[in-house]
């Protein structure tokens, strides 16, 4: 079966997407059959992987409604080993055209057990929206691992607190083998005391893996996201892109 994990925030602007897509590309990249799945109706993983939200005809949308079969909505990407479960704003109402059920945070994870896609690849990675609503709570049914980005700022415990809380609710209402792989250090400017301290304080968490890998600040980032690549493929030699490989590697040594 494959690996299913999520990058989880309760806040935006943490590189919770940059993850995803990087993260996603740099395990692709070492040949892991690898897919990405949009949950977020900002849509970013689509576009930050070349598609065009908005010209799409079948998305995860379809999946939460029923209308189609995952497997069916799953594209290729144009890089290799990399496939991807789209996302469109529209994804904002499909909440509302649900029918009432006591089961609906288990939607996805029944949609993609039911059509076999762990068989199909090694690796799933969801991207999800910065809340804990209905999206994320079927995300954080579906999967096994979480993935935490934390940006060195000073809401950053705040956000982490919340997300803790979040995934312990889960484990206990939805999916018992639900765990926290690890911390993500986002956005690190290792010539400031600020950062040094937060990673240093992170660190000291107990029962908390933070990995070895951080992701430092860099305009690099910023352009892919616009460019619509992977920083692995934009900047192939790039701190960031090492850091991404680094990453995958680590994350591939805890699951």
């Amino acid at each position: 079966m494959a690996i299913a994990l999520a990058c989880i925030s309760g806040k935006g602007g943490v590189g919770k997407t940059t993850t995803t897509i990087n993260l996603a590309a740099a395990l692709a990249e070492q040949g892991k059959r690898v897919l990405v799945i949009d949950c977020d109706p900002q849509s970013n993983l689509t576009s930050g992987l070349g598609l065009n939200p908005y010209a799409l005809e079948r998305t995860v949308v379809d999946v939460f409604t029923g209308r189609e079969r995952a497997a069916d909505v799953i594209v290729p990407t144009q890089w290799a080993n990399l496939s991807l479960l789209p996302a469109t704003p529209d994804l904002n109402a499909v909440e509302g055209e649900l029918a009432s059920s006591l089961n609906r945070e288990l939607i996805l994870r029944d949609a993609l057990a039911g059509c076999g896609v762990d068989r199909n690849f090694e690796v799933i990675i969801h991207d999800t929206p910065p809340s804990f609503g209905f999206h994320t709570i079927n995300v954080l049914a579906a999967i096994r691992h979480v993935l935490i980005p934390v940006q060195m700022s000073g809401y950053a415990i705040k956000g982490l607190k919340e997300v803790l809380r979040a995934v312990h609710a889960a484990r206990l209402r939805l999916n018992p083998q639900l765990r926290i792989l690890g911390i993500v250090p986002t956005f690190v400017n290792l010539r400031t005391n600020f950062s040094r301290d937060m990673l240093e304080g992170l660190r000291t968490i107990p029962n908390l893996k933070v990995f070895d890998t951080i992701i430092k600040l860099t305009v690099k980032l910023q352009e892919t996201s616009l460019a619509g690549v992977p920083v692995t493929s934009y900047a192939s030699w790039s701190d960031a892109a090492m850091s991404y490989r680094s990453l995958a590697a680590e994350v591939l040594a805890s699951v």
